[in-house]
């Protein structure tokens, strides 16, 4: 049978894997389990209850399991053969145990990668996954989800998947999927979820390969219809209770209880064992496409991530160059080329895909088409950010040379606009020659409008110099320099004057002491008194005499101004 494209889609969308890590939050939610070997006792609640056993290690049903009835709502705890088991002591066939408050608690292994059938191929954990309304995946390693969709737990959640889709049983609400990280908290918790969706599309793709009554455009389920997952963080028992209570909280909501667990677990357990063998026990088999088919979408689905890888890395050191406000040199001529080169390699990779008709020929057009629109998307922005860029330095440049040209015409006349109208159209053709490096007219990414456009402001700059903030600062400062600026004198002169300073200093002990001065003109005279002649200090600096009556000093000034 071949399918339609949009049934197609998600099955090479599953083979992406994703491995960048960040930070994950571990669960905090209250905790009411307790983790023993067997079984969960709710807090306050009885050991008493046992694990009753479905399905043994070697994968065979166990006689009588059926006759111990236990009902209620469902948590499936799917452990991971080869890892330690935070949860329970086992790891080894189904069990199912009774944990109080109307909850089951079915174990089961999940799958490996070396089995391909029973309990290695993930059956049992399809079988409990079925019939519970909380699920709880344990024993993901950091290595684990680095190569998820590889791994056991991706195998796990493929037979769980394909369980669920291929079942003619349907609920109305959806349940809750809950992945344990164990031993690590740096992972990528988004990342995670995209390859559980890539998982997931993979079975819905098959599941609609194989239902011979689905509509010919019937839209395929995705993972956000029938589950809701969450990543948790668990380094020890503690947290493995409180997923544990998240589980049976989620459960509890669902409100769907089954009447008899261990039955139902069995009943599907087997059916999902006869489907992997190639029996019909849950949905009818038919031709899938042949492998030339499958092989030729690989093929576009390789060189469409290939291709974009290469191209995304040019793309990537060419914006870190234009980031820094610099250009990339005869930018037009290399994207063009990296367009043309990278388009033509991937037409030749995909050349036997288009000869299949409408199977395979379609899907190639439209990954070449996602390829197109993945390099020239970066390639507009690119342009626009580098034309922006070279349109502020030229405005600068332009702006730069208007203010050294400010103060020998004055901006406001029109001699300035003439002057300076030839500096406008230099650096108009400056920026007309800078844009030829950058045009790519296949993309329509054209000079024409970009010096248009610079050519207005280049002239709006010019007219409206005068008002500008630029301007008007530096006119300020020159005024402001002008008035501080002191004045030479006109004439060379010189002014003679003449200073007498007279000091009289009668007998006495210095109880008195006066002075006076006069000023005409550039002269001046200024006499003290000071009856000090009698006092032993002052005798004592003259040598032991006394000191003169009066005393007269004459000071000539002359001020020359040349």
């Amino acid at each position: 049978m071949v399918l339609p494209r949009n049934k197609l889609l998600c099955v090479w969308a599953a083979s992406v894997l994703l491995t960048t890590t960040t930070r994950v939050v571990a669960t905090t939610t209250t905790s009411s389990f307790s983790p023993s070997a067997l079984s969960w006792v709710p807090r306050g609640g009885s050991s008493s209850s046992s694990a009753t056993a479905i399905v043994d290690g070697m994968g065979q049903v166990k006689k009588g399991a059926s006759g111990n009835v236990m009902s209620g709502t469902v948590v499936a705890l799917l452990t991971s053969p080869g890892t330690p088991n935070l949860f329970s002591d086992s790891n080894v066939g189904i069990t199912a145990a009774d944990a109080g408050k109307n909850v089951v608690v079915v174990q089961a292994p999940g799958a490996t990668l070396v089995g391909s059938s029973g309990l290695a191929a993930g059956a049992g954990a399809a079988a409990a996954g079925s019939v519970a309304s909380a699920i709880v995946v344990t024993g993901v390693t950091h290595t684990d989800v680095m190569e998820f969709r590889n791994s056991r737990h991706g195998k796990t959640l493929s037979a769980l998947f394909d369980h669920a889709l291929g079942s003619s049983s349907s609920s109305d609400s959806k349940k809750s999927l809950i992945l344990c990280i164990q031993g690590t908290d740096t992972v990528d918790q988004d990342a995670l979820i995209e390859q559980v969706e890539a998982i997931f599309a993979a079975s819905a793709c098959t599941a609609l390969a194989k239902a011979s009554d689905a509509p010919k455009d019937a839209p395929l389920p995705t993972l956000s219809d029938l589950y809701d997952v969450e990543v948790a963080t668990i380094m020890n028992s503690n947290d493995a209770s409180k997923v544990m209570s998240m589980a049976q909280v989620a459960a509890g909501k669902s409100g769907e209880v089954v009447p008899n667990v261990v039955s139902a677990v069995a009943e599907a357990y087997v059916a999902g064992s006869a489907a992997n063998k190639g029996g019909s026990a849950t949905m009818t088999t038919t031709t899938a496409d042949p492998p030339a088919v499958v092989e030729a979408m690989l093929a576009c689905e390789d060189a469409f991530a290939r291709h974009a890888r290469t191209a995304r890395a040019k793309l990537y050191a060419w914006k870190s160059r234009t980031s820094r406000g610099l250009r990339v040199e005869k930018f037009g001529a290399l994207a063009e080329a990296l367009l043309k080169r990278t388009m033509a390699l991937y037409d030749n990779d995909t050349m036997a895909a288009a000869g299949y008709g409408s199977s395979v020929a379609p899907y190639r057009l439209e990954k070449r088409s996602k390829l197109v629109k993945k390099i020239e998307t970066p390639i507009r922005q690119l342009f626009a950010l580098q034309v922006s860029n070279l349109e502020k330095t030229t405005l600068q440049k332009f702006n730069a040379m208007l203010l050294r040209k400010h103060g020998k015409t004055s901006p406001a006349t029109s001699d300035f606009y003439t002057e300076n109208a030839a500096a406008m159209r230099s650096a108009a053709f400056a920026f007309d020659t800078a844009m030829t490096d950058l045009e790519i007219p296949s993309l329509s990414l054209t000079k024409a409008k970009p010096s248009q456009e610079l050519n207005g402001k280049l002239n709006s700059l010019l007219t409206g110099f005068a008002d500008s903030p630029a301007a008007k600062l530096k006119l300020m400062k020159a005024i402001k320099k002008g008035a501080n600026k002191q004045k030479k004198p006109t004439e060379r002169s010189i002014d003679a004057g003449l200073d007498i300073v007279a000091m009289i200093r009668p007998d006495g002990f210095g109880t008195f002491q006066g002075f006076t001065g006069y000023q005409l003109g550039g002269n001046s005279i200024t006499v003290g008194v000071h009856n000090d002649a009698d006092d032993p200090g002052v005798i004592s600096q003259f040598g032991g005499v006394r000191p003169p009556f009066i005393r007269v000093q004459p000071k000539l000034r002359l001020d020359v101004e040349l």
